[in-house]
């Protein structure tokens, strides 16, 4: 009790005299250590500003600084000369932080000049390296690239005096130019002025950036030098700090040692006592501990069968161990029949992991790799020795697989092929905790079988098809040579019903002709400007009655028409196609909805959806295959959404169907939007036009965009016409030549008979697939030219204007005839 009184007593005055050091000594040296924290801050943030070019950047930065500077002048309160540094600081920053977004502008506006005189430069580039210019346009062109360099040489400028330099040399440049150039050349190099004096000219923005630049540093010059005061004032105070320290280190020491030498001597007093008393006690607490260490020595070393006698059941801490003894015990045999257990599925495991076939790859919820079997990189064609890759996505990434775009990976299955063919199989299973087990399995083979199998079925229906086809063209040509045979000696009343039947069978085998043609995506279209929404409201009572009971039918249409240039019959024969096979999806009650609208790139979007069956992944997979088909007992010809299919990539559009099994089916078509009309503005008469082709869509289309250019237009829609038009007739002014004519003849020669028959005929081939090289004589160049079908008008009209003719402005900017 007497060394715990001395004792607290000398502890409390050391305790107070160390609490006042930290209230005073402590708290200055935590305010020094803040100054210096917000001082550094402001030296590494300042001159960042200068680099920092995004608007959002340049405003973090700032509120941080600004919230640095806060913080000392909270500081300062109670400190004048520090107060009168942060004070300056904060009026440098400021400074700063208003130059910057000037710098920043001018730099983008001078950014700018310099990438539209790089452009500039490198067209005049370009122009002197034309082999047909003259000696004053390469003079010309070489003086204009060298005024742009000029002005981009001011814009690279990083010294003040150079500026003017770059500005003398380009007033004297631009005099010589302007002295001797023509009206092109003088347009040129105003234009190279427009570009240099946007806003302000060049020679300003560069001397003000520059000037800019020079107070930025000035700004940045003051900041460091009050940051260099400030801590300097920080560490003045440091130091005062630790002299108070060492002051009371000294006072507190002597105390502890007259505290120590009183307590040495109760410590002598009480260890007689403390001797007496562990002779007491040192039988039974010893030898008990002794006991509980050799027994824990023993269990530790794994014998399990070691026992402490159960003699002593006393409630103190000796008793307490024996109890806590036993409990390890029965824990350790508990953990020892575990841990048997562990190891056994560790090795089923383990064998399991290793020797399965698929590839097997363990990951984090990070998605970070853990453990990866051998198979994996046998499976990935993967090199030995290679680095470990971090995800699975990396593993991909390595290998020389691809993601294939297949119905298998929407089914939950990713499929990945090599470019030699090889398949592989993933599939993922995720834990609760945000891992998951990949499983890469080898599907080569079984791809392989499956698109024999498929092929195997296309045959199989192709011949069941073909069959029909016969069956049916047998029946009509059956019927066609039976009445032939009757007509021959037929009264003229009974003729006439003979002829109607053999129309009929006509017709009946044109029909089968076009459902086939439709199928092969080759039927005769005859589109037309066609409202769809009109179209879709007329056939509301041929659906009903084509569709089942169990089928509701909504038709979606807007107010407004919408207009396409399709094919209206084959448009109906689609739809209720389309809703045929939907109500054959319901079972038993369902819903159809057919809607058009205007898509958001301008194509028309004709939708049919159903809460049907739907179709599995394989089904939609070969949906629109020909001859395959996902009725029940294989009815069907398979040939329905194939023709569908057909018919809307022939009209020029594209064919999309989602579906989820027990969920609906929707079927998606997109055409593209009507063309309309362009004004075609009057032109006064160019002069005679021959046109020959022998395709008589382009021969129209041709002759209309010379009609329209002012030209009175013959055409021809073979070589024996074109030839008739050209012999012993006035020579056209202008003469359009398909290159390949019919009969295998060659509009070369029709093109050459132009040009021999009169001086002033102009001449133009047009063909798919032009000729590497021109085979006109050189001296008739002048008077011809090639343009690849379909022509475009544009292209059309700056050939006209070479030669001279005087024609109207293009139709549109990408027409074609």
């Amino acid at each position: 009790m007497a060394i715990g009184v001395i004792a607290f007593t000398t502890l409390s005055r050391a305790d107070r005299q160390i609490e006042l050091l930290h209230s005073v000594s402590l708290a200055e040296v935590s305010r020094a250590l803040e100054l210096s924290q917000n001082v550094a801050t402001l030296l590494k943030s300042a001159p960042f500003l200068l680099s920092l070019n995004p608007p959002f950047g340049i405003t973090s930065e700032t509120d941080e600084i600004y919230a640095a500077i806060a913080r000392l002048e909270s500081f300062s309160q109670d400190d004048a000369e520090l107060g009168r540094s942060v004070a300056r600081m904060r009026a440098a920053v400021d400074d700063l932080v208003s130059i910057i977004p000037q710098q920043n502008r001018i730099s983008r506006k001078i950014d700018d000049i310099d990438a539209a005189l790089e452009l500039l430069s490198r067209r005049y580039r370009q122009w002197t390296s034309t082999r047909t210019a003259t000696s004053y346009q390469w003079q010309a062109w070489s003086a204009l690239q060298q005024l742009a360099m000029e002005a981009v040489g001011t814009a690279r400028t990083t010294t003040l005096i150079s500026i003017g330099e770059f500005r003398q040399r380009y007033r004297k440049i631009r005099a010589d130019i302007l002295a001797v150039a023509t009206p092109q050349i003088a347009d040129n190099v105003h234009e190279i002025d427009r570009t240099i004096t946007r806003d302000d000219t060049l020679f300003n923005l560069v001397y003000r950036k520059l000037a800019m630049s020079l107070d930025a540093e000035n700004a940045l010059f003051r900041v460091r030098t009050e940051a260099e005061r400030i801590n300097q004032l920080a560490a003045r105070n440091v130091t005062a700090a630790r002299q108070r320290l060492q002051v009371s280190q000294v006072e507190t020491r002597g105390r502890l040692a007259v505290a120590q030498w009183v307590m040495l001597a109760l410590m002598a007093v009480s260890l007689v006592v403390a001797v007496a008393t562990a002779l007491f006690v040192s039988r039974y607490v010893v030898m008990n501990l002794h006991r509980i260490a050799q027994a824990m020595r023993r269990l530790a070393a794994g014998d399990r069968a070691t026992r402490l006698e159960r003699r002593l059941e006393s409630d103190d801490e000796i008793g307490q161990l024996f109890s806590a003894f036993r409990i390890f015990r029965a824990n350790a045999l508990r953990l020892d029949r575990n841990s048997r257990l562990i190891r056994r599925q560790n090795t089923l495991f383990s064998r399991v992991f290793e020797n399965i076939t698929d590839g097997v790859i363990i990951t984090a919820a990070s998605g970070r790799i853990l453990a990866r079997n051998p198979r994996t990189h046998d499976l990935l064609r993967l090199p030995y020795g290679a680095e470990t890759p971090e995800t699975v996505e990396h593993l991909l990434a390595r290998s020389s697989f691809v993601l294939r775009n297949t119905a298998v990976t929407v089914a939950g299955y990713s499929e990945y092929e090599s470019a030699a063919g090889h398949v592989i199989e993933l599939r993922r299973s995720p834990f609760p905790d945000g891992g998951a087990v990949w499983l890469f399995s080898e599907v080569t083979e079984r791809r392989l079988v499956d698109a024999r199998l498929a092929e195997i079925q296309r045959v199989e229906t192709l011949g069941k098809v073909t069959g029909e086809v016969a069956h049916d063209f047998g029946n009509i040509l059956s019927t066609i040579s039976g009445n032939l045979h009757l007509l021959e000696s037929a009264e003229p009343d009974s003729a006439k019903k003979l002829r109607t039947r053999i129309e009929d069978a006509v017709d009946l085998g044109v029909t089968l002709t076009e459902r086939l043609l439709a199928f092969a995506r080759k039927q005769h279209l005859e589109p037309q400007r066609t409202d769809i929404v009109d179209l879709l409201n007329a056939m509301c009572d041929l659906l009903e009655i084509a569709l089942p009971d169990t089928a509701a039918l909504t038709v979606v249409t807007p107010q407004d028409a919408i207009w396409a240039m399709i094919d209206p019959g084959q448009l109906e024969s689609a739809i209720l196609n389309l809703c045929i096979n939907a109500g054959q999806a319901i079972n038993r009650t369902g819903h159809i909805t057919i809607s058009v609208s205007e898509a958001a790139d301008g194509q028309i979007a004709l939708v049919v959806s159903d809460d049907g069956e739907g179709m599995t992944a394989e089904a939609l997979r070969f949906a629109t295959e020909p001859f395959f088909t996902a009725r029940r007992g294989g009815g069907g010809t398979g040939l329905g959404l194939s023709m569908v299919d057909g018919f809307v990539h022939q009209s020029g559009g594209s064919l999309s169907i989602t579906s989820t099994p027990g969920a609906g089916t929707t079927v998606t078509l997109l055409f593209p939007p009507i063309e309309q009309p362009a004004s075609v503005p009057a032109a006064r008469h160019a002069g005679e036009a021959l046109v020959i082709d022998d395709d008589p869509k382009a021969l129209a289309a041709v002759a209309g965009v010379l009609t329209a250019f002012g030209f009175t237009v013959t055409t021809a829609a073979d070589y024996a016409s074109g030839r008739a038009c050209l012999v012993g007739q006035p020579s056209p002014d202008l003469v359009v030549s398909d290159l390949k004519l019919d009969a295998q003849h060659s509009g070369w020669d029709l093109i050459r008979l132009a040009l021999d028959g009169g001086p002033k005929t102009r001449a133009i081939a047009m063909s798919t697939h032009l000729p590497a090289t021109e085979r006109i004589n050189p001296g008739d160049t002048g008077r011809f030219a090639q343009l690849e079908k379909p022509i475009s008008i544009p292209e059309l009209a700056q050939v006209l204007k070479r030669f001279s003719f005087r024609v109207a402005e293009p139709i549109s900017d990408g027409a074609e005839a």
